[in-house]
Parts: C-alpha cells; structure tokens; sequence
C-alpha cells in the first residue's frame, strides 16, 4: 500500500475524530438541559439503559478493523469513515450522557466520572488509530 494513501487515511481519521469531539461539546449543554427533567429516583434505570446503548454500540466498533478495508477504494474509505465516526459520536454522547446522569444523582462524582469517560474514549480513539496503523 502506497505510505501517501495511508498517511491521506490517518489525516481523514485525525480529522473524523475532531469533529466527533466539536459536536459532543456542541451537544453537551442540550444533553444537560434534557436529562435535568428526569427524577433523580429514576436516573439509576435511566443509566441501566444508556449503559445497554453503550455495550451495544462497542462490539460493532470493535468488530470492525481497516485490515478489510480496501484503501484504494473511496467509496470503500468512506463507508469505513462514516461507520466508526458514527460508532465514535454514539460512544461520547452516551459517555457524555452517563456523566451528566451521575452528576445529577451524585455531584460529588462528577469530576471522576468525567475522567474515566474521557480516558475510556480516548483509549477507544486510540484503539481506531491502532488498527489503522496495523494495516501498515
């Protein structure tokens, strides 16, 4: 595989991961000002269920590998773009989501919560730049 062609790729991916980081900041204070509706007796049922949405949406995003890619194809590139940059947008809004639900129900928590979601994205950022470099 030309070096161009994946160096084109990692800026394509650097690029889908800033704008799934943009638009999850963009949409955290609508997040806020939606969930501050839901009682805080039901906000463990609620965190019950964004966490299923959570799990859900990690075995497709780690299912999928550029190795079965085809690189030289656009439609190919752009297809494999669209579905992690979707898989990455769902996993931090509804890290975003759980965070601002613990906030609520236990204040004293947000701060930690807030640092595991963002390592835990940042390690599932790092796990899509690792299988692209694994093509190499």
């Amino acid at each position: 595989m030309a070096q161009s062609r994946i160096d084109l790729v990692v800026r394509e991916t650097i690029l889908k991961n800033l704008i799934v980081v943009v638009l999850t900041f963009l949409f955290f204070p609508i997040l806020k000002s939606k969930l501050t509706v839901i009682s805080p007796d039901s906000i463990g049922d609620f965190l019950l269920i964004v966490s299923i949405f959570l799990v859900t949406v990690s075995f497709p995003n780690f299912a999928f590998t550029y190795e079965k890619v085809n690189l030289k194809s656009f439609g190919s590139v752009l297809l494999a773009h669209t579905t992690t940059f979707l898989f990455l947008l769902l996993t931090a809004l509804l890290l975003a989501v759980m965070v601002i639900a613990i906030g609520i129900v236990y204040p004293a928590l947000y701060s930690m919560a807030t640092t595991f979601a963002v390592v835990l994205y940042l390690s599932i950022v790092l796990y899509d730049f690792w299988d692209l470099y694994r093509i190499q």
